[in-house]
């Protein structure tokens, strides 16, 4: 659920107000994307795989990539 939101300039002015229609919109768009990149999975990936090599003996992880 997402909710009016006024934006401030550095003075504390209003600037402009998103509505609750454009907010929503523009969070599933980026969601959208940013699956469809894969950059959700991309992360989460790496984050396994360098736990896994960090449970490893130092003997094990010879040769293995490191990215």
């Amino acid at each position: 659920m997402f909710y009016e939101t006024k934006v401030l300039d550095a003075y504390g002015k209003l600037k402009e107000i998103v509505s609750a229609e454009e907010l929503q919109s523009r969070h599933w768009k980026i969601f959208q994307s940013a699956e469809e990149n894969g950059s959700f999975f991309k992360k989460n990936a790496l984050k396994n795989q360098k736990s896994e090599n960090s449970k490893k003996t130092p003997s094990e992880n010879v040769g293995e990539d490191d990215y």
